[in-house]
This record gives structure tokens, C-alpha cells and sequence, in this order.
């Protein structure tokens, strides 16, 4: 345990945060799930807890997602889950960050996964109906799988994020994040999210998250990808 807190401390995952110019507080609180019933019954359930404090040209922000997967005619419920924490100050459009995380996929055979990062992210269009931003950071990664080998890794995270707002109510949401391995050529992984946002009030809105995973080296017996959609119901505050 010790180990691990002592990697964490190193620098090294990131993206883009976009800090509020006045002291302030906010976050939200997401419940979701999906029903699907084919050739065999697929139940998932999601929530999601995210809260930021913005002081000056500062912040810190702190998010907990986790999902639980149940499948007709098996036992076991896979689970996944990601904690991070970030802290950021931002000069105009620039804004320099760092990151420690740890996530988990029983899914995909990992069963801890620690992270820690540094970059700088650039925001070209930053208005109340539409967001443009790119990033770029150094991260490292000290990854544990179910059969408890570890490895430590190297990568470079990139990302590009966009949100267009066609009126008050309705919002578009999209993610790109390509990782390759610097130690490894043909070593990367890439994911895509979009959302689909409608606000009910101040306080609530409706959402449908999807979001594609490619690995190209997965762990052993795992496929390259997934796909994930979620429908929540979000609080603001």
C-alpha cells in the first residue's frame, strides 16, 4: 500500500477542465441504468458523483463513477469504477493540470489500475453554446491485473473535446482520448463518449451516454473493445 501511495506522487491522466472565473462550488449527482433483453437479459446500473471548488484562476475537483453489470445465467456482477482526483490553474485559455486516479474493470481483467499525470490543455472557443479544447499530457501507470502481475507503463494521453448547445435546453457532449504507449509502438488506446443532454429545470436533466473502448493490447481473453450506454438522471447543484 505504501508503494502505491509513494507512485501516485509522481507526476504523471488528464484532460481538460474549464474553471469558473468567480469562487464557487458545483458538481452533480447521476443515476443511471439500461435494461436489455435479447438472446439473454443485460441489467446495468451507474452513478456517478462529481464536485468541484473553484477559487481564482484555480480548482479542484474530485469524481467517483462506478457501474455494476449483471447477465442472465451468471453469478458474478461485473463491476467497474473510476476515482480522480484533479487539480488545475488556467492563464486565459491555457491551463496547466494534474491528476492522480485509480480505476477498475473486472470486465477487461484489471483489477486496479493507479494513475498519475501532468499536461496542459487549450481551450479555442470557450461560449455559453459551444466549447472547443484540445490537451496533451505525460502519464504513468502502475496496473495490477486479477491474477495480481503488474505492470508499469509510460503514455502520452491526448484528447479533444467539443459541446454544442443548440438551444437552453439541449446539449451535445463529445470526448476523444487516444493513449499510446511511448515505450511501445502498436500499444494505444482510444475512447469515444457523446451525450445528449436535456434540462428539465435548474436542477435536473436527462442524459444518454455512450461511449466506445478500444484497447489494442487488452489482457489476455479479453476482446479490443466495448461499448457502454448509460440513461441517467442528473442533479445539479
Amino acid at each position: 500500500m505504501i508503494k502505491k501511495i509513494i507512485f501516485l506522487l509522481f507526476p504523471t491522466v488528464l484532460s481538460a477542465t474549464n474553471p469558473l472565473p468567480k469562487d464557487r462550488m458545483s458538481g452533480n449527482f447521476d443515476l443511471g441504468m439500461n435494461f436489455t433483453k435479447n438472446s439473454e437479459s443485460t441489467f446495468q446500473f451507474n452513478n456517478l458523483f462529481l464536485i468541484k471548488y473553484h477559487k481564482g484562476k484555480s480548482y479542484i475537483s474530485f469524481k467517483n463513477n462506478i457501474s455494476l453489470i449483471n447477465k442472465s445465467g451468471e453469478e458474478e456482477i461485473l463491476n467497474k469504477g473510476l476515482q480522480d482526483f484533479k487539480y488545475g490553474i488556467n492563464s486565459k485559455k491555457l491551463y496547466l493540470n494534474l491528476t492522480l486516479n485509480h480505476m477498475y474493470d473486472i470486465s477487461r481483467s484489471i483489477k486496479n489500475r493507479y494513475g498519475s499525470g501532468l499536461g496542459v490543455s487549450y481551450n479555442y472557443t470557450d461560449e455559453d453554446n459551444k466549447k472547443l479544447g484540445i490537451g496533451v499530457s505525460a502519464i504513468r501507470e502502475l496496473e495490477i491485473n486479477i491474477l495480481e502481475e503488474t505492470k508499469l507503463q509510460n503514455r502520452i494521453s491526448t484528447n479533444l473535446d467539443f459541446m454544442l448547445k443548440p438551444n437552453k435546453n439541449i446539449s451535445i457532449v463529445t470526448s476523444n482520448l487516444y493513449q499510446p504507449n511511448i515505450e511501445e509502438i502498436g500499444d494505444f488506446r482510444w475512447k469515444i463518449s457523446i451525450s445528449f443532454r436535456l434540462v428539465l429545470n435548474s436542477h435536473f436533466l436527462l442524459s444518454l451516454n455512450n461511449t466506445y473502448n478500444y484497447d489494442s493490447r487488452p489482457e489476455e481473453g479479453v476482446t479490443n473493445s466495448d461499448f457502454q450506454m448509460i440513461n441517467s438522471v442528473s442533479y445539479t447543484f
